[in-house]
């Protein structure tokens, strides 16, 4: 069973004062005022205020050094633009007359639309390497990232310790100091540039818009030529079309030596006509005669003419129906080829239109880029933030020192056990 002194042990180490030994029937010993408790002793007093020195006040010193004397100021410099078309094809005026509908508003019928697609292509091309590549070209972006302000600040300029210096160092820090972002709801991109000058950052700014506007309009200039390159092909595959079947019409004409078999059908359809006329004149001639003077000498000659008037009738609907050298079979090639010509003019003049159209359109560009807000040259740095660096540093380090100090006390009593 544990004695007093045991009990007095544990109520130490618990902070509290035993009232009484029940199974030994003592009274505990008096409680000790909190004033009397004994002093730590003076290793553990240099070790707090080493560790003290060490998580808070170093820290916060070379807080106060960096943000006070080295670290450079950075200007930033915004920038927000919209991609516009400026109209619509035909084909999808439907579709936003049922978009208007839908929506209720007025935006649905207007001629401008936004092109989404093309903002967030913008975007990722805004911080890509050829968008460093053009601002290194036209801004001098290198050299401002080693302006005259930053001399000393050795975790913002560009040559660093911590980043190489080729092309790949100078594309990670463009990354860091560049940003675009692209808001698909209202349809507005955004450039942010930081620079350790005013004048620096709006240049980049500028820099970067222009490379922007050069992107789509490279990309209008290559839709405009697909599109009109696919029209005058067009044109061009339905004119050799309709000069083959011109072709294949003249050699029908030369080798069977008609014009137009449908006007060589009208013209033995008239003969026949007329050749039924003068038989049905005879036949009535030859009744007339046989009934008025049966033994009448015209009566045979009447005859004779009618039968040579009905065999030239056969002939002539030989000529037109009968065999292979009619004029019927010839009429269905004729016809054919009519088709095929009139088939390929209506279709070359379709494309001709169409080829008009995308010239037209190609005229106009179909995505522009149009700025919101222009880069300008702020008047003030937007970072560092220097004073709340500072205290977030010092209250960092006080927070890791208490956890310092609770974790070392609880070992330290544990090992007096």
């Amino acid at each position: 069973m544990p004695d007093a002194a045991q009990f007095t042990s544990y109520a130490k180490l618990l902070r509290l004062t035993p009232v009484e030994n029940a199974s030994l029937g003592t009274p505990a010993a008096a409680p000790e005022p909190a004033a009397r408790e004994a002093p730590p002793p003076p290793q553990a007093q240099r070790r707090g205020l080493l560790s003290f020195a060490l998580l808070v006040a170093l820290p916060t010193l070379l807080a106060t050094v960096y943000f006070g004397l080295l670290a450079a100021d950075r200007y930033q410099s915004e920038a927000r633009f919209v991609l516009r078309m400026p109209g619509r094809s035909l084909a999808n005026a439907a579709m936003g007359l049922a978009v208007q509908n839908n929506s209720g508003g007025v935006a649905g019928s207007m001629g401008v639309a936004r092109s989404a697609d093309d903002g967030y292509l913008v975007q990722e091309f805004l911080e890509s390497r050829d968008a460093m590549a053009w601002a290194e070209k036209h801004a001098a972006l290198r050299s401002a990232y080693d302006a005259a302000p930053a001399r000393y600040d050795l975790l913002w300029r560009f040559p660093n310790p911590f980043e190489p210096r080729g092309e790949e160092g100078l594309f990670k820090h463009f990354q860091r100091m560049v940003s675009a972002s692209f808001d698909s709801t209202t349809g507005v991109n955004t450039l942010k540039v930081h620079a350790f000058t005013p004048g620096e950052a709006q240049r980049i700014a500028e820099s970067l818009l222009g490379a922007a506007e050069t992107l789509v309009n490279r990309l209008n200039e290559r839709a405009r030529r697909d599109t009109v390159e696919r029209a005058d092909a067009e044109v061009t595959r339905l004119r050799g079309r309709i000069e083959a079947a011109q072709a294949a019409l003249t050699v029908f004409r030369e080798r069977e030596r008609l014009i137009d078999p449908s006007q060589a059908t009208l013209a033995v359809l008239e003969t026949i006509a007329k050749l039924s006329q003068e038989a049905a004149l005879s036949s009535v001639q030859i009744g007339e005669l046989a009934t008025g003077s049966p033994n009448s000498p015209q009566i045979g000659p009447l005859r004779t003419r009618r039968a040579a008037i009905e065999a030239q009738i056969a002939q002539e609907r030989q000529r037109l129906a009968g065999d292979a050298q009619s004029i019927a079979p010839r009429i269905v090639e004729y016809e054919r080829l009519m088709l095929e010509r009139e088939f390929a003019e209506k279709a070359l003049v379709s494309a001709m239109t169409a080829l008009e159209t995308a010239r037209v359109e190609a005229m106009a560009q179909q995505v522009y880029l149009e700025r919101v807000t222009q880069p300008g040259a702020p008047d003030y740095p937007a970072q560092p933030w220097r004073i709340l660096w500072c205290i977030a540093v010092a209250v960092a380090g006080y927070m890791a020192w208490r956890m310092w100090r609770i974790v070392s006390e609880d070992t330290m009593a544990h090992a007096d056990l």
